[in-house]
């Protein structure tokens, strides 16, 4: 269960601090969506949110977007993150 989320993740073409932090819950979300799980099964076991709530929709569907830019698009950066750490 998460504690620590924020409104909205990143939204550039970088990869900040919030995402080196969070690529475990990232990944867990994107696992979960791709096995078939709803947003509100997601929301709730994986980020802690309550899932009767449509703001726990789009904290759920900003994370899901941006791990899908991490491991699409925003690959080389991640990896050039990760290199830079040490």
């Amino acid at each position: 269960m998460m504690t620590n989320l924020i409104d909205v993740p990143c939204e550039d073409d970088g990869v900040c601090e919030y995402d080196l932090h969070n690529l475990a819950l990232y990944a867990a979300l994107m696992d979960a969506a791709d096995a078939g799980f709803s947003w509100q099964e997601s929301a709730g076991q994986i980020l802690g949110l309550d899932e009767c709530d449509l703001i726990s929709f789009d904290l759920y569907e900003r994370h899901l977007q941006r791990a899908r830019w991490i491991v699409g698009k925003g690959l080389q950066s991640a990896l050039i993150a990760f290199s830079d750490r040490t």
